[in-house]
């Protein structure tokens, strides 16, 4: 799909986005959504307005997709629909556009709850065929869609995310100089839900000879509390990592910059992403990065990380404790992966994602 650039006097699109599912989600599809539309109302070649279902429910949710939805779209006299999150309006014909974030529910569904499992095997394939157009956050997730969606290639096209700015400022090495004297410490971005592999990680530190930077560093669990995750605090105990993991909760977006650059290495040996949001704002924020070859990351982080086969716990611990024990690799690293995530803007991804708004009208028109 060749996307349009504007047209001198053109009219501007009226696009309406659907928050109804990222309003309930704040991380993941959520940030997409907000962040994507924010930027987009700062453009003068595209109005954009929204609409939303709220409280969330069964029965509200149902109404929502089966008319409402196609209601208040009618009433913003919008040109185009975009659904930011996966799901799509019953009722809304070829004028919409979806967001396809990734296809880890097929990959890993008991990493999901029954009704989106269902909702996904059986209403997205037809509501992504059905869409004028389809994005994909990767390239990885484009080829995903088009094999087990069945969408045509040429209505899918690959429009990269942004990071925020906030994990692009300074503080980097003051922070982790004030912890001089401190064990070592990784970071782990997220809910280790069973496709983030915290088990490989947990393993590293455990085998790892005492007296070695990964022997002797701890661990930051950000994303969930221990209460949530009970067969990993288990495991934890067992392995007598008690005192070095440290589950942080849900930390707030604000913090995440700061959480990241206390940290000597983020450590992301993840098996399936869509995207792969927070390696990336781990660069961004000055922290070198470990991650794992599976899906998108080596199209997203390139050369800026280390990557390692994650079923490899050799491959994984050599590479940590290489990141941990060569101070010029470190900062090396470091210098690699704030230039790879600066290419990553939602200024970037807004003037994309409008491009394909001019594509879709004419192609309607």
């Amino acid at each position: 799909m060749t996307l349009q650039g504007p047209r001198s006097g053109a009219q501007r699109p009226r696009v309406v986005f659907d928050m109804t599912f990222p309003d309930r989600n704040p991380g993941g599809s959520g940030h997409y959504a907000r962040s994507l539309f924010s930027a987009l109302r700062r453009r003068d070649d595209v109005e954009v307005t929204e609409i939303s279902s709220q409280p969330p429910g069964v029965a509200r949710t149902l109404w929502w997709l089966a008319s409402g939805a196609r209601t208040s779209f009618r009433a913003k006299q919008g040109d185009l629909l975009h659904c930011p999150s996966f799901v799509t309006p019953w009722r809304v014909q070829k004028s919409f556009v979806v967001t396809v974030l990734d296809l880890s529910t097929r990959r890993f569904p008991a990493d999901h709850p029954d009704e989106w499992r269902a909702y996904e095997r059986w209403a997205v394939p037809h509501r992504a065929r059905a869409a004028a157009a389809v994005i994909a956050i990767s390239e990885a997730t484009r080829q995903d869609a088009i094999r087990e969606y069945g969408v045509r290639p040429d209505r899918v096209v690959t429009i990269y995310p942004g990071i925020d700015p906030l994990f692009f400022g300074t503080g980097s090495a003051e922070t982790r100089t004030a912890r001089k004297g401190e064990e070592p410490r990784l970071v782990f971005p997220g809910a280790p839900v069973s496709r983030k592999n915290l088990d490989l990680v947990l393993r590293a530190m455990a085998e790892a000879p005492p007296s070695s930077p990964l022997g002797r560093a701890c661990l930051q669990i950000t994303g969930a509390a221990a209460g949530g995750f009970p067969a990993h605090r288990e495991r934890i105990a067992q392995m007598g990592l008690g005192r070095r993991v440290e589950w942080l909760g849900q930390v707030p977006a604000e913090q995440m910059p700061s959480v990241m650059r206390s940290a000597d290495v983020c450590v992301y040996p993840s098996l399936y992403e869509g995207f792969g949001f927070p390696p990336l704002e781990a660069m961004a924020a000055g922290t070198p990065v470990v991650a794992s070859t599976a899906s998108c990351l080596p199209e997203i982080l390139g050369d800026a990380a280390l990557l390692v086969d994650p079923a490899d716990l050799q491959a994984f611990s050599t590479a940590v404790q290489s990141v941990l024990s060569d101070p010029a690799a470190r900062d090396r690293m470091i210098e690699a992966g704030r230039k790879r995530a600066r290419g990553f803007t939602w200024e970037r991804c807004a003037e994309e994602t409008a491009a394909l708004y001019r594509d879709v009208l004419a192609r309607l028109a």
